[in-house]
């Protein structure tokens, strides 16, 4: 089996930790691909890696396409690495899972101590797989042509763009509009995401497992600051008011695109899912206690 390993080699140990996955896949007949994720200060590959890292791109500095799709992709690093590991693994159909070498880790379950007993398990296939819902999102001109395309695991963020000025937005549920926002922000985010920049914009905390979406708007001028749950099923679109500066989507964090004034972001839940590997029962509230201290 092929493994393609994500690594955050920034994060103090986590030179390591890929050297000792890397042995211990060779050592079992497996061959690995290293890399480095796009869009943060990840760190240069080690030097004694780099070849594994190389064989992921041509002599002209393109991505390669290797022949042995990956069977999974091991992220090392926090959770904006293991969604970043997420994208490589959606796009293969492969399942994807996290060494957490991070802060906060709600993605990212394996413990840095425990990769040497996890992965002999995870090689012999002694995983389950939990099917993550994602978002699909669709930015469109005031004149409705398609601008971009792109998809979220936890959230798409629309943000102001103005540092000194709020940015109005009008939110629709389905057909019917819901209501006019001034705020920093509006979050739309899944389930999985509901412990991301939704919960730090005083969002709910919500099993991964429900199929819902949240609507989060991020300081908002108004006296209705509440978070909306609905079904992951809703067609959601928040339009930029034609008299404000425009807006800045992004989806986890990533890929950024303007929203220019009387554009509008669709966000509608997505068909294709990410399978994330998981090697111990669910445990997501009592992650939630640990890592908050609640007990």
């Amino acid at each position: 089996m092929r493994l393609e390993l994500v690594a955050h080699f920034a994060r103090p140990g986590t030179s390591e930790l890929v050297r000792t996955a890397v042995r211990l896949l060779q050592d079992r007949g497996h061959t690995c691909g290293v890399r480095v994720p796009d869009g943060i200060s990840a760190g240069p590959v080690p030097a004694d890696l780099v070849a594994l890292s190389s064989a992921l791109v041509d002599a002209d500095g393109t991505p390669s396409d290797p022949q042995e799709p990956p069977g999974l992709v091991i992220s090392f690093g926090g959770d904006g690495t293991f969604l970043r590991a997420a994208r490589i693994a959606r796009e293969v159909g492969a399942a994807v899972i996290g060494v957490n070498v991070g802060r906060v880790g709600f993605l990212a379950e394996i413990d840095p101590g425990a990769l040497a007993d996890v992965l002999p398990a995870l090689l012999a296939g002694s995983y389950t797989v939990e099917e993550r819902s994602t978002l699909e999102v669709t930015v469109r001109s005031p004149t409705g042509d398609v601008v971009a395309r792109g998809w979220a695991l936890n959230d798409v963020a629309v943000e102001k763009v103005a540092r000194q000025r709020l940015v109005r937005l009008q939110v629709a549920i389905g057909a019917t509009p819901f209501a006019s926002i001034a705020a920093d922000a509006v979050i739309i985010a899944t389930s999985t995401g509901s412990t991301a920049y939704a919960l730090s914009a005083g969002g709910p905390i919500v099993n991964p497992s429900l199929d819902a979406m949240l609507i989060v708007p991020v300081a908002p001028h108004s006296l209705f600051d509440r978070t909306v749950v609905t079904d992951l099923g809703d067609l959601v679109t928040v339009s930029v008011d034609v008299d404000q500066d425009g807006a800045l989507v992004s989806t986890d964090g990533m890929d950024p695109v303007a929203v220019v004034p009387g554009g509008s972001v669709v966000v509608e839940g997505g068909a294709l899912p990410v399978r994330v590997a998981r090697v111990a029962e669910a445990d997501f509230f009592g992650r939630v206690r640990r890592t908050f201290r609640l007990g």
